[in-house]
């Protein structure tokens, strides 16, 4: 299952990297991927061969592993998303801040 997760984590990550890179180009970066979306497109693949041969290796863990994380999903979707924090940290801080200088 673990295995089931990282190879899925590294395939979203490489899918977010490459829509980041192509909508927001303009977007200031502490650190550049070296070879840029090429890099993270070889990297895809990869990992999308990964996810299908460990498929391949033993398709019932990886249903279970699935499903387990298909009930994360959807509890995410019908109920934590509405109890999140609104507000980062840096904006808490920026509101008490204002809160303070007004006493």
């Amino acid at each position: 299952m673990a295995v089931f997760g990282a190879t899925i984590s590294y395939v979203l990550m490489m899918l977010s990297h490459i829509k980041l890179r192509l909508s927001r180009p303009e977007l200031v970066r502490p650190y550049k991927t070296p070879g840029g979306i090429v890099t993270s497109s070889i990297a895809l693949v990869l990992a999308s061969i990964a996810v299908v041969a460990g498929f391949l290796v033993d398709p019932k863990v990886w249903f279970m592993a699935a499903g387990i994380y298909v009930a994360f999903i959807a509890y995410f979707l019908i109920f934590s998303r509405h109890n999140l924090v609104n507000g980062t940290p840096e904006e808490e801080f920026e509101n008490i801040r204002k809160a303070e200088a007004e006493l």
